[in-house]
């Protein structure tokens, strides 16, 4: 019986890898664009994060939507260096597995360790933000068994005013000088308003960006993230793949096919302001698949095919959290938080994580409140079909 760790190379390039559960299979064809059996391999592309003087890997792990411990395990192994998490998280046991799994491991020295923390009550004193901050992060540590993490996150600061607000930046800057964090982040769905906040107060060293293949056209997005990094804020990348391989409308085809991840990932990174992305894989297979763009960033004719098909951003009706829609409606319903829940329900099939979007909504601004409607008056600016999201999201989160 093989050791943990140990592949028989012939194994890995001849054979196609299918994992149970998986949702796709890795070809050969694939796996031999980076491994070919008597040379050796290009190497892993890195890049610079900001002014951190960290240098990553193109590829790292969102291990938000992970509950395998041996994912990690193999993502090690074959090179990610990055592993993301937060406190909200599977309920904090997501920071657990990451924790146990690094001092298993015994890598702690030669990996980047990132975290979040929310602020789930902006009314409150601002003292009590801080420390009710302060505190999340200490809970955090414990449960990664560390005494600091290398980035730290103000997690899912969505607007210009939550952005600057004192408590948590105070918190933040208290955390990094007691040598709890290295750098300290913000993470945003909201790009624009958020970045434009934050780049004069010259106190982030990273920031966590939505960015994917359907904001290819948004020219405001993409010169606003070029410009953060351009101030030395280390960029990474979520939602790279605009809500994975599943399809959120019932009438289409369920999945997309397998090298339509690979053709959006490396859309992400080759702006070469994005220093890596956190792509959620939760299965082997699909780890594999993401980690074969690593070597080279060029694209496959099949990738160039379906990057050119541009019924693709349409279909995949994600919410780029512009908030417009919120100003049709007349109870002023948070339309944007249910559409990312639907987001983690549907197309990441986490249902913890819908229900943890869904209970950070503002009382009387959340799902409950959007009811009593003869019809949905919000439309969306993009493509996104809100009434029956919002519907689905009812059916699945009760």
């Amino acid at each position: 019986m093989k050791k943990q760790g140990e592949w028989n190379r012939r194994e890995f390039i001849v054979k196609p890898i299918v994992w149970a559960g998986a949702a796709t299979v890795i070809s050969q064809s694939d796996l031999l664009a980076h491994v070919t059996a008597g040379s050796s391999p290009a190497p892993i592309l890195r890049r610079g994060l900001g002014k951190t003087g960290i240098t990553l890997p193109v590829v790292s792990m969102g291990v938000m939507n992970a509950d395998v411990p041996g994912i990690l395990r193999r993502a090690y192994e074959l090179g990610i260096r990055h592993f993301d998490t937060a406190a909200g998280y599977q309920e904090g046991r997501n920071e657990q597995m990451v924790g146990a799994v690094v001092k298993e491991l015994g890598v702690r020295d030669n990996v980047i360790i990132s975290t979040k923390q929310p602020v789930r009550n902006h009314k409150l004193p601002t003292t009590e933000v801080k420390q009710t901050f302060i505190d999340g992060v200490n809970a955090s540590l414990q449960r990664l068994q560390m005494d600091h993490v290398d980035i730290l996150y103000y997690h899912s600061a969505d607007s210009a005013d939550a952005a600057r607000a004192e408590g948590p930046l105070s918190a933040l800057q208290k955390l990094k000088q007691d040598g709890k964090a290295r750098f300290i982040g913000i993470s945003t769905h909201n790009t624009v308003e958020v970045l434009n906040a934050i780049l004069p107060l010259k106190l982030f060293d990273v920031t966590l960006v939505t960015l994917n293949y359907t904001m290819a056209h948004d020219e405001s997005i993409l010169s606003t993230i070029a410009q953060a990094a351009g101030s030395g804020i280390g960029v990474i990348a979520m939602k790279t793949q605009a809500g994975g391989t599943v399809r959120p409308d019932p009438k289409l085809p369920k999945q997309l096919p397998a090298f339509s991840q690979t053709a959006l990932l490396k859309w992400v990174l080759n702006h070469d302001f994005v220093t890596t992305a956190i792509p959620g894989f939760s299965t082997y297979a699909h780890l594999e698949q993401d980690f074969t763009v690593v070597r080279s960033l060029a694209y496959t004719d099949e990738e160039k095919m379906f990057l050119a098909d541009k019924t693709f951003a349409a279909s995949t009706e994600f919410c780029h959290l512009c908030g417009q829609c919120r100003e049709d409606c007349p109870k002023q319903v948070d339309i944007p938080s249910l559409m990312r829940a639907h987001m983690y329900r549907v197309q990441y099939g986490n249902r913890d994580m819908a229900r943890y979007t869904l209970a950070q909504i503002p009382s009387g601004r959340g799902i409950e409140t959007c009811s009593g409607c003869a019809s949905c008056a919000a439309t969306c600016r993009n493509t996104v079909q809100i009434a029956r999201k919002i519907a689905d999201l009812k059916a699945l989160v009760a």
